[in-house]
């Protein structure tokens, strides 16, 4: 808001904020792990999320001779055009870009000072993985609805994040919880299948964890992202991979949980070895480790689980049995097994809960 007094924020969600106060009840959200800010809000009957895109950025305007110098509206939408190739390594339709270049694109600004505030924000806006991801796939139904934005803030609507699973060492580890998990495991790929097949190319999760996840509807819903700092399409991460440089071993070759491989050069690969299925069999489903020991019970640890289940997670976590922490990406004959074993498993639970 003090931003937004000063002249230097506009969009939709700054009334509401700054002046209306129509957006009320903000608190904070401390458990996102890259975001400097993020805050829950409450607009009417609709929760939120409020985010802050890295502000750290060039500016878009500049000097010359002392005059302050902006691009035209063409060379704003080819810069926004450049910009999201860059991240997404294809080209955005122009229906979608003319969107991203405009708060209001039914409405355009025609006062040339609060279109070059409004222009300043979405250059601001257009750099967050975040908010691109959200905007440029709104009608992909896999991650958080941009709402609203007032500044270097957006806002996107709230999804309950996953529970967090308990294992039988807290005594929760019931009939009626395995059912539910069940759901969500089998909620989890198929929001993995639409990862895989529905871009322009595969999207890797590079940070994976449970609360990062969240469900529209228990009972009828589906899963979102709720954290998109760190997906990438499958090209990018490669390039990242590759950036790395020199290696000494596979364990300096990764971005967070995507994961290479040092080659004889001493190189990392520029290829991703694993793949999402097996980086959420080995967090998601079974659960945290270190040393060996678990500190947090996955999704499908339960004295429930059959022994065949068990056994193919096992191998989808680690498809290739390796000592260290695993690089193999796990095969499309797993995931199979996987889906119909939880699926069998899911319906019997639904026909007698006293399995």
């Amino acid at each position: 808001c003090d931003l937004y007094r000063k002249g230097a924020a506009d969009g939709t969600l700054c009334i509401p904020v700054c002046e209306s106060k129509e957006i009320f009840s903000l608190s904070c959200h401390a458990y996102h792990t890259v975001k400097e800010t993020v805050f829950g809000a409450i607009w009417g009957d609709t929760k939120l999320v409020f985010k802050l895109a890295d502000t750290a950025i060039p500016a878009l305007h500049w000097y010359d001779n002392g005059a302050l110098k902006y691009p035209t509206e063409k060379e704003f939408i080819s810069t926004i055009r450049a910009v999201t190739k860059n991240m997404l390594n294809h080209t955005l339709s122009n229906d979608v870009i003319n969107k991203l270049a405009h708060f209001k694109p039914k409405h355009k600004e025609s006062d040339l000072n609060k279109r070059r505030t409004e222009m300043d924000n979405i250059w601001i806006l257009i750099q967050d993985n975040e908010y691109l991801l959200s905007s440029a796939y709104s009608n992909r139904d896999v991650f958080p609805q941009v709402l609203g934005t007032c500044g270097p803030y957006f806002a996107v609507e709230y999804v309950e994040p996953m529970p967090e699973p308990f294992s039988i060492l807290y005594d929760k580890d019931t009939r009626e919880n395995w059912g539910q998990n069940l759901k969500y495991s089998l909620l989890l790929m198929e929001l993995l299948e639409e990862l895989e097949n529905n871009f322009k190319e595969p999207l890797h999760l590079c940070d994976v964890k449970l609360r990062d996840f969240g469900v529209t509807d228990p009972e009828n819903g589906r899963v979102k992202i709720l954290d998109l700092d760190a997906i990438y399409p499958k090209s990018i991460i490669n390039k990242f991979l590759k950036n790395i440089g020199s290696c000494e071993q596979d364990e300096d070759c990764k971005i967070f949980d995507c994961r290479g491989k040092c080659n004889k050069e001493r190189q990392c690969d520029s290829t991703v070895s694993n793949n999402n299925l097996q980086i959420i069999c080995e967090k998601i489903f079974l659960g945290w480790r270190m040393s060996n020991r678990m500190l947090l019970p996955g999704l499908l640890l339960s004295q429930y689980a059959p022994a065949e289940l068990m056994s193919v997670l096992r191998q989808c976590a680690n498809p290739e049995n390796e000592d260290r922490v695993p690089r193999a990406a796990a095969h499309e004959d797993i995931k199979k097994r996987l889906y119909s074993i939880l699926v069998d498993v899911e319906q019997a639970v639904n026909t007698d809960p006293y399995l």
